[in-house]
């Protein structure tokens, strides 16, 4: 959903993403890591003291979780939030294919599956069937696809902290680094952004609900019902991103976009489904 306010701000008010993205991440990884400090001090701590492990956590939040919080919004600007939401879910297919790499081990059946609806979503998405033109900007499908190597970046870059310390405390050092990036790049205090109505609950819709409470409930998620549940709902987002920017914001969607959508959707279930398949959760945007 916050990409959904993402794209009206971008068509309302004029806003870049490098403005969004730095105070986004500010905010939220200050709540964030007060949020650790409260419930896992220790695990807080024992992080920071730890110089391996500290220097994997700011990595995580500059390569990891800006450049995905980054990609993600200039993919909304660049084309609209339900395209944008629906082609980061190319990362678990993007995992599988760089697991299988890695471990020099052939896909399973689920897995190839995957990969072909996968890519058959992609080319209908941005082509409409006609190969000889785009159906969507070349920026557009450019930013989707460094959307989902982001969020693919984004979910194997910290596998080894999240083995050793609670989602939560990874999260609190991530974000606030991520943030300071931000802030020395984008230096948002130089935008001329009018802070009306609109723009307040947009942006506090986007910092706390979308990345705060997203983060936080997704964690407590994946501890009560598992990864692969938490993994599903999630999967929701996607829909309702898309249901969002029809109605609100009145993006059109053609027939072929809709069936790419749910050609890239349906690997989730696949991935799911597939008994012994690799462990590919979903992120938050």
């Amino acid at each position: 959903m916050s990409s959904v306010f993402g794209q009206f701000l971008f068509d309302t008010r004029d806003v870049h993403p490098l403005w969004i993205v730095a105070i986004r991440l500010s905010i939220a990884g200050v709540l964030l890591w007060i949020f650790a400090f409260i419930t896992n001090r220790e695990s807080l701590m024992a992080l920071f003291h730890n110089k391996r492990d500290f220097i994997q956590a700011i990595i995580c939040g500059i390569a990891g979780t800006m450049m995905f919080q980054l990609s993600s919004f200039y993919a909304v600007q660049t084309s609209n939030a339900g395209t944008a939401t629906v082609l980061q879910y190319l990362a678990p297919v993007m995992i599988i294919v760089y697991v299988c790499l890695r471990t020099k081990a052939a896909p399973k059946k689920a897995e190839v599956l995957s990969i072909v609806l996968a890519v058959a979503g992609v080319f209908l998405i941005s082509t409409h069937c006609d190969i000889g033109s785009l159906a969507m900007t070349p920026k557009g499908l450019f930013w989707g696809m460094m959307l989902a190597v982001f969020m693919s970046v984004n979910t194997v870059l910290p596998e080894r902290l999240y083995k050793k310390y609670p989602t939560t405390v990874v999260i609190a050092w991530a974000f606030p680094f991520g943030g300071a990036a931000m802030m020395a790049i984008a230096r948002p205090w130089h935008y001329n952004v009018h802070w009306d109505g609109a723009v307040w609950f947009s942006m506090f819709f986007i910092v706390i609900v979308g990345s705060v409470a997203a983060y936080l409930f997704y964690a407590q998620a994946i501890k009560k019902v598992g990864p692969t549940r938490s993994s599903l709902f999630a999967s929701s987002e996607p829909v309702t991103a898309t249901l969002m920017s029809a109605l609100w914001l009145k993006t059109d969607f053609t027939y072929m976009d809709l069936i790419g959508f749910v050609l890239i959707l349906s690997t989730l279930f696949i991935l799911n489904a597939g008994k012994g398949s690799r462990n590919t959760p979903a992120g938050k945007d």
